[in-house]
């Protein structure tokens, strides 16, 4: 009887042994089942957003491109550019709402390796979405992009995991039948100003004009600077003569002898091409409000106070505002 009650005391000793070790053996290996964690990197990227147009007709697709720029100095491993996978586009309209998606939602499995690209330093991705997928009424409009990573995928290599907003564009959506507003228009021979106004209102000139198309390589190479930073000040509009004052012509008669102008100074964080010896660079853009009139000029880029950016320049070469500024620059883009 004492031989049985032992040999059934070793057997549940041994079953409890066997359990025991089972067990240790999962909690050694839960670090490595079915674990995909990489390592995260870290560098420098930006994000900047560029619409063709600004202004549309109602209903009226346009292109934007994103391009992701590693402004690092080492090489990064990085998403590709996916809709709704690594970005999103946001179109906020004025009251601050954010205008629905209309396109779905795209489901997916974890990414895999292939869907990292290494970007070396200066190096970047472009991708170009059309505005069909968010219906825009006629309004005003902040336009801007996130780009963005995540972990729990099937990704083994190390890659950048974060997240980071373009630049901000307004973009004006106008009725298809506007044309009861139009007072004149006026060839100035590099566009058309067309003079809007209404009753008892501020009266706005819009012009349109014609701008050299760039290859995106030309813009990587033939820009006179290259700067990140951020908007430190926006001066109020002024007249480019010289007591910053509308001068005596009728607007039947404008022409670019004249504009509005504004200066915006930014601070600079780093000098990716060429270098100006100043931690701020001021730079001019055409379009503004001057009392009751306001000079509203089509591609120009518009800027928020803080706003972080990634900014082709060049010399100012424009007869209209070449000397307002001792030193300063223009915005090099291509369309």
């Amino acid at each position: 009887m004492l031989d049985l009650e032992r040999k059934g005391g070793y057997g549940i000793n041994k079953g409890a042994s066997l359990i025991c070790s089972f067990l240790i053996f999962l909690i050694l290996c839960s670090g490595c089942i079915g674990s995909t964690t990489s390592e995260v990197q870290t560098g420098e990227l930006s994000f900047t957003l560029i619409p063709d147009r600004t202004r549309v007709t109602e209903g009226e697709p346009f292109n934007i491109e994103l391009v992701l720029t590693n402004t690092g100095n080492t090489s990064i491993n990085v998403w590709k550019l996916m809709e709704q996978i690594s970005y999103d586009i946001n179109f906020v309209d004025s009251n601050g709402s954010y205008v629905p998606y209309e396109c779905g939602v795209l489901q997916r499995l974890p990414l895999t390796n292939e869907a990292l690209v290494e970007l070396q330093p200066g190096e970047s991705l472009r991708v170009n979405q059309d505005s069909s997928c968010w219906i825009l009424p006629q309004g005003e409009y902040t336009l801007f992009a996130e780009y963005h990573t995540s972990g729990g995928e099937d990704i083994t290599k190390p890659y950048w995991l974060e997240r980071i907003s373009s630049n901000n564009v307004s973009v004006f959506v106008v009725a298809e039948n506007n044309s009861s507003l139009l007072e004149s228009g006026i060839s100035t021979g590099n566009g058309l100003v067309e003079v809007f106004s209404a009753p008892d209102a501020p009266m706005t000139v819009r012009v349109g004009s014609l701008v050299e198309c760039q290859r995106h390589d030309d813009l990587a190479k033939n820009h006179d600077l290259a700067i990140t930073g951020s908007v430190k000040e926006i001066l109020p509009a002024k007249w480019n003569t010289p007591d910053s004052k509308l001068s005596e012509k009728s607007f039947e008669n404008m022409d670019w002898e004249n504009v509005i102008y504004g200066a915006v100074i930014f601070s600079v964080d780093r000098y990716l091409k060429n270098f100006f010896p100043s931690e701020e660079v001021v730079v001019i853009v055409l379009g503004g409000m001057v009392e009751n009139l306001s000079l509203d000029v089509e591609d120009e880029p518009s800027f928020e106070l803080g706003e972080d950016v990634l900014l082709y320049l060049m010399e100012n070469t424009y007869l209209t505002t070449k000397d307002i500024y001792p030193e300063h620059f223009v915005v090099f883009r291509s369309l």
